[in-house]
């Protein structure tokens, strides 16, 4: 998803959420107060992370970048 398609995702409500390995195991997040990409949480394993990650995408308004 390109940044103007982000924007628009988040002006509609939304949190964009991606995963990232370095410098630390951590989901990304975008939304309405902050337009880069900021640490949401911070893990000390990949399957902690990814579960969490899942979790969040059940919200109704969360997606995955």
């Amino acid at each position: 998803m390109d940044s103007t398609s982000q924007q628009k995702v988040i002006r509609a409500g939304f949190m964009i959420i991606r995963t990232d390995d370095f410098p630390n195991i951590r989901i990304k997040y975008k939304g309405a107060t902050l337009q880069s990409w900021t640490t949401l949480e911070k893990f000390e394993t990949k399957s902690a992370r990814d579960k969490r990650f899942q979790e969040l995408l059940k919200e109704p308004m969360v997606i995955a970048d």
